[in-house]
């Protein structure tokens, strides 16, 4: 049974061999370094005890230093699992989610034709560097001159011209020996309707050949030189060579350059010029083809090795585009599987940055790229003013939506905590201590005038003291919390803002949350699980030193959040008395109106709480 070289080529490229592999061995975490897409196992084909058996997820091949066993993804499933050729590319399309063709045999007729397609491309391609050339090309020379792309640069980056009028191409490669169904089908032309002749796809544009894998042109695109074309790029149709979604341009030249500069990943641009440009300053570079990128391309872009940076436009559309990427991304982060984003600056796109600038401007636009996590974060919190406490808690529970959407384990649960721990930065950071200022003046222009009270300043045990009950008091929310869920869905804001000063307690509380947003439960079993998992000593410390767990029941948990709520409205009068007594002047009357002002909102405050029962038993956070 013969499969056809499309279909085999095909899946090559969308099956990790590291993917595959790693379902059945153990990589070997010393020497393995994933982000650069080399791993290391023990031999499954000899008994070993240190690693000799190499993978190559870049190249899809294996090879074992100790019994020469070595192949291709193909190879490796035949001999892992004592498979066929057909069987194993069965497998292996399963694996990939790819249907198999109806019929796996490919007779010799299918063959010639799709090598007439490559040839009838090629032949097209050859016109149009020759028509760039001609007379005819003038414009587009010029246009091209003008955009810093010289004569030297057109046959490296497979630029040419499609001529004006409507059968170009189609005249000249029929009568080459190509019929118009041919050239139909390798994308060409269009095929006439009703009677009507084909015609030309392109006509009167720049074109640059799009090439497939291994360095075959299968497709162009072209760019038109009028300001008023309402499409200024235009690719050449789906077809029997060319996929869009599952095509990357220039893909084989940035491999080789990326193995070249032994740089930390591909470059993944907006347009070919963007792609020229980048190639140009030496940065190997990739871009999708009119839509935008697809998963196949994410995982053609990691499988060529190390940390890829995703470059926009610095527009609007540039962000959207950013965003739509990183939510393709997310569902796929993992170990050696991770992304950075980077924005031109000024609304310009990297091909003005590089003929305005040069190349050390790109270079420099690619090391200020952002990690996945950062851009995710800013995303987030830009996107809607938190003046609110609803806006805030909206806030983080987009971030634990977007976090729950990675699909390895240990990946989500290090987003979220990361995630939700800058968010509290944000949603409730710590207030400064309370210092009173001591009676009378501070000195020339000193603030606390001859009206501030003199208070004393709390000795160093005391201060030890109020620490020591701080961090009590933070533990004994937490444990309520994590013993009591139904205690988040009557006052997440506030447990959210009650202040914790101690890391590994705030780091609980981050736990919690990320729990209760992906499972929608919470209990001290389950955070004990998540803590170990991220390997964080201290914050288990904490936990295990929890009493034994105490339910309250309906009427308890709402005389509990009474409670809370009185502590931090306490908390908030003490701070608005500093602050009103801080900006009182040295005036009776000034400071006359600042206790007015403290009594009624104060007085606001004890009507507030009065349908609150806050006189609960002091063992409710005990």
């Amino acid at each position: 049974m013969r499969f056809s070289d499309a279909f085999l080529r095909q899946l090559r490229e969308r099956v990790s061999i590291a993917d595959y592999a790693g379902k059945r061995l153990a990589w070997d975490k010393r020497k393995s370094q994933p982000a650069k897409g080399d791993y290391w196992a023990c031999c499954p084909f000899h008994g070993e005890k240190s690693p000799s058996f190499h993978v190559r997820d870049d190249r899809g091949s294996f090879h074992c230093f100790g019994c020469n066993e070595s192949g291709s993804t193909i190879d490796l499933a035949m001999k892992l699992e004592g498979l066929s050729f057909p069987e194993a590319v069965a497998r292996l399309a399963d694996f990939a989610g790819m249907a198999l063709p109806v019929d796996a045999e490919e007779d010799d007729g299918q063959a010639q034709r799709r090598r007439r397609l490559y040839d009838a491309a090629a032949a097209c391609a050859a016109l149009y560097r020759a028509a760039l050339l001609a007379p005819e090309g003038a414009t587009a020379r010029a246009y091209l001159e003008r955009r810093g792309i010289g004569p030297d640069l057109w046959p490296r980056f497979g630029i040419g011209f499609a001529p004006g009028g409507w059968t170009f191409a189609l005249e000249r490669l029929t009568k080459q020996g190509f019929s118009a169904a041919e050239l139909a089908d390798a994308g060409l032309v269009w095929p006439g309707e009703a009677g009507k002749r084909a015609y030309d796809v392109f006509r009167d544009r720049v074109t640059f050949e799009i090439a497939d894998a291994g360095g075959k042109v299968i497709a162009f695109g072209g760019r038109t030189m009028k300001a008023d074309e309402p499409a200024k790029y235009i690719n050449s149709p789906e077809s029997a060579l060319f996929s869009k979604g599952r095509t990357l341009y220039r893909l084989k030249p940035a491999r080789t350059l990326l193995a070249q500069t032994k740089a930390s990943g591909l470059v993944v641009a907006e347009g070919y010029l963007d792609v020229i440009a980048f190639e140009r300053a030496g940065i190997a570079a990739v871009a999708p083809l009119g839509t935008a990128l697809t998963e196949e391309q994410v995982q053609l872009v990691w499988r060529a090795g190390g940390e890829p940076v995703l470059c926009f436009d610095g527009d609007a559309a540039g962000a959207r585009a950013a965003h739509r990427a990183l939510d393709l991304a997310l569902p796929h982060l993992a170990p050696g599987r991770t992304v950075r984003i980077a924005h031109a600056p000024g609304g310009a796109d990297p091909d003005d940055l590089f003929r305005a600038e040069g190349p050390d401007a790109l270079k420099a636009l690619i090391e200020a790229a952002i990690p996945a996590v950062d851009a995710l974060f800013a995303r987030e919190r830009d996107a809607r003013p938190l003046t609110t406490p609803e806006a805030k808690a909206d806030f983080k529970k987009r971030l634990r939506a977007a976090a729950a959407a990675i699909q390895d384990g240990d990946t989500k649960a290090l987003y979220l905590r990361e995630l939700l721990s800058r968010a509290d930065a944000i949603v409730a950071p710590p207030r400064p201590p309370f210092s009173p200022a001591p009676r009378g003046r501070l000195g020339p222009g000193g603030r606390g005038g001859k009206f501030t009270p003199a208070l004393l300043g709390p000795t160093p045990e005391l201060k030890a003291r109020g620490a020591a009950r701080s961090a009590i008091a933070g533990s004994d929310v937490l444990r309520a919390v994590c013993d009591n869920p139904g205690l988040i869905d009557r006052g997440e804001a506030l447990i959210l803002a009650f202040p914790i000063e101690d890391a590994p307690l705030a780091r609980v509380r981050s736990a919690i949350f990320a729990l209760w947003s992906e499972a929608g439960s919470i209990d001290r079993g389950a955070l004990t699980r998540h803590l170990q998992e991220l390997g964080d000593r201290l914050a288990l410390e904490r936990v295990a030193a929890w009493p034994p767990p105490k339910t309250l029941d309906d009427a308890s948990e709402r005389e509990w959040m009474a409670r809370m709520t009185h502590d931090l409205t306490v908390r908030d009068s003490r701070f608005e008395a500093r602050d009103v007594a801080a900006d009182a002047d040295d005036s009776e009357a000034a400071m006359a109106r600042a206790v007015s002002i403290l009594a009624d909102r104060n007085a606001a405050r004890r009507n507030a709480l009065t349908h609150a029962e806050i006189d609960a038993d002091e063992d409710l956070l005990r």
